[in-house]
C-alpha cells in the first residue's frame, strides 16, 4: 500500500468538513507539527509528529 500524498491526506480532512488548522486543534497538536509531517518535513516516528501521523492513519516506522 502507497502512502497518500499530501494533496490526499488534505482533500480528505476537506471531505470531513476541516482544514489543516482545525485538525491540529482538534487533537491538541501544533498546526506547524501536523503541517510538516503531512509535507514530510518531519518524519513523525518519535513524539508529537508520531501522533500526528497515528490521528491520520498514517504508517509509522517501529
Amino acid at each position: 500500500m502507497t502512502q497518500p500524498t499530501p494533496n490526499q491526506i488534505k482533500h480528505n480532512l476537506r471531505k470531513q468538513g476541516q482544514t489543516l488548522k482545525q485538525f491540529a486543534a482538534a487533537h491538541g497538536f501544533a498546526y506547524r507539527t501536523v503541517s510538516d509531517v503531512i509535507r514530510g518535513v518531519r518524519v513523525g516516528n518519535f513524539g508529537e509528529g508520531r501522533d500526528v501521523r497515528l490521528k491520520l492513519g498514517l504508517p509509522v516506522n517501529d
